[in-house]
């Protein structure tokens, strides 16, 4: 930014200050005065790119996207948030491109592999949702969120043993990963495995307490294995958890 005014830089500071606080408006109007002083700052038209994306304003991140790209054609992130934003306006041809774009840049940008796992997989192009997961996993191969994705879509695709192994990677990468251990053991419910099922239930119940979920399914497994005390009191810490559920006693398998 060396080569720019040094009013567009104080204003583009200023917004910077504003955004880091939370005051969105007031950095727009700060990045949009600094790029009235020098239209070649390609930061703030990022920026301004970021808080239109962060308030719900997709047709304008995706003005100020373009604004970068036009600048800094090799930006990655650019094109990747442009994708973003053609994505959640129902996009999805345009947004393919651009992640596509970013992968072309940058063959081991991660977030890109998975969105374009999303569109795939909401398209029914199953396998190539799942090699779009597994491109993500390879990339960067401590992600747990890209092995969540993978698990997902197996179970989607009742493929118990592929699911289970994907949560496995999943929880090898983040062991609290509370929505992981939940389908773990929900799988484990669904295929009868009792003491599995009540081991990542109560693996998720270490990390959040008072998940009512998890309380409400092992009580459903310990009325199955009529063990009564037990579920009485699993339903009555679900219902504790879920105070503003109508009932407690209800099946999520």
């Amino acid at each position: 930014m060396a080569s720019h005014n040094r009013e567009a830089l104080r204003y583009f500071g200023e917004g910077l200050n504003h955004q880091q606080h939370g005051r969105f408006e007031e950095a727009k109007a700060a990045y949009q005065r600094a790029l009235k002083a020098d239209k070649s700052l390609a930061a703030a038209s990022n920026n301004l790119g970021f808080i239109c994306l962060k308030t719900g304003d997709y047709p304008a991140a995706t003005k100020h996207f373009h604004e970068v790209v036009k600048l800094e054609p090799n930006n990655v992130e650019a094109w990747h948030n442009l994708g973003y934003a053609y994505e959640k306006q129902d996009m999805t041809g345009t947004a393919k491109r651009f992640y596509t774009k970013a992968l072309l840049l940058d063959p081991s940008y991660q977030e890109a592999y998975i969105n374009l796992g999303v569109i795939a997989e909401l398209e029914g192009n199953f396998e190539e949702a799942r090699q779009n997961y597994l491109g993500a996993t390879k990339v960067k191969g401590n992600s747990a969120y890209a092995h969540f994705c993978l698990a997902m879509l197996y179970e989607r695709l009742d493929l118990f043993d592929e699911a289970i192994e994907a949560y496995q990677d999943t929880l090898s990468c983040n062991p609290t990963y509370v929505k992981a251990l939940f389908n773990m053991a929900r799988l484990y419910q669904t295929q009868g495995e009792h003491a599995k099922a009540i081991r990542y239930f109560e693996k998720v119940l270490e990390v959040d307490p008072h998940h009512g979920q998890a309380y409400n399914n092992l009580g459903l497994i310990h009325e199955e294995l009529e063990e009564w005390p037990a579920a009485i009191a699993c339903f009555q810490k679900s219902a504790e958890a879920n105070m503003f559920l109508p009932e407690a006693h209800v099946a999520h398998v």
